[in-house]
């Protein structure tokens, strides 16, 4: 009964935080270049459970039912007798299905998606063998995982987990609309990439928004204060006629006076937002930058890619699984106090 306890109140707090999420993604549904947020969830790892007093034999060796499959970079494998042996930093799990892909190290670990077609394995979790040891190699995937399935001993008759736990926020790259407004200081890119800004002390950081304007010394600068940057520094505006063509060169009154300074962030996952759609490198990760290949699109901004019907379709879901998992504590605390105060007489 205190497993369950433990199970109802983990999903509460990670339904919580899901909903500030979804809170904070319908807040910007208008703001420009914004992208959304989702949280990344897991499981405790899931132990096995043991019969007590049980006769116990060496593991089984039964006919398994194993299935593989490849798609792309992600590779899909469940087994019916026997386990796949995880290692996640709560400990060792032991599942019957499991995704999974080949690391740059060459390790078979867990993934997740940004909304883009990168498998991403940062803080994610490491394919086994029977000994915790983190598979490592390539060839032959399907057999490699056959050799490591741990067969338990005849005593275990199941798993089970303590609940599920909230990693981290990953951020959604995918492309927002783009949203004609005729103004020539807007720019929008039509491919992933992002215009590079620095403040006052000279920070600097990345964003999608180009709503930019100018400030009272010229300067082309965002919406919030940051500096354009352009290839070689700040971009300076004296003029009155501005175009921005398609490959980011600034001309104005028929000169050419910089073009904007746009890279591809070949690390996204460690990107962190930082407000005002602004994003900045976590701290000890180097970006990994690499050329912009799309244009950019003069007298446009990307909206955001936020869908608001889709953000509250999951906000009322959340609400039902906070209240489903309430009824279950209720329940469980009645079942304790029975069990202490009817049980406890006998």
């Amino acid at each position: 009964m205190n497993r369950g306890l433990y199970i109802g109140a983990s999903s509460m707090i990670a339904n919580q935080q899901r909903l500030d999420i979804v809170a904070n993604n319908l807040a910007n549904v208008n703001t420009s270049g914004y992208k959304k947020d989702f949280a990344l969830l897991e499981s405790f790892p899931e132990k096995l459970l043991r019969k007590i007093n049980a006769r116990v034999s060496s593991g089984s060796q039964q006919p398994n039912q194993f299935t593989f499959q490849q798609e792309g970079q992600a590779y899909i494998a469940s087994t019916n007798n026997g386990y796949f042996v995880v290692r996640s930093p709560f400990g060792i799990s032991y599942v019957k299905e499991i995704k999974f892909t080949v690391d740059d190290e060459g390790y078979l670990k867990t993934f997740y998606r940004d909304g883009t077609e990168d498998l991403k394995t940062d803080n994610e979790c490491y394919v086994c063998n029977r000994q915790g040891t983190p598979l490592q190699g390539a060839g032959n995937l399907e057999q490699l995982l056959q050799q490591n399935i741990y067969y338990p001993p005849s005593n275990v008759i199941g798993t089970m987990s303590a609940g599920v736990n909230f990693q981290k926020i990953v951020t959604d790259f995918s492309f927002g609309d783009l949203i004609e407004t005729g103004n020539k200081l807007d720019v929008a890119l039509n491919q992933s990439g992002f215009f590079r800004v620095v403040d006052e002390e000279g920070n600097q950081y990345y964003t999608r928004d180009g709503s930019f304007t100018i400030n009272g010394q010229g300067a082309l600068i965002t919406s919030t204060g940051e500096f354009v940057q352009g290839v070689n520094g700040t971009i300076y505006i004296n003029g009155e006629d501005v175009q921005i063509t398609r490959n980011g060169t600034v001309i104005v009154d028929g000169n050419v006076v910089g073009r904007l300074d746009i890279v591809d962030i070949g690390n996204r996952e460690f990107l962190r937002k930082v407000g005002h759609s602004l994003y900045q490198m976590a701290e000890g990760e180097e970006a990994e930058e690499i050329p912009y290949e799309g244009e950019v699109l003069q007298g446009y901004l990307e909206g955001s890619n936020v869908n608001p019907i889709d953000e509250m379709v999951e906000m009322i879901t959340l609400l039902r699984e906070f209240e489903a998992s309430q009824k279950i504590i209720r329940v469980q605390d009645e079942m304790l106090e029975k069990a202490v105060n009817q049980i406890g007489k006998v």
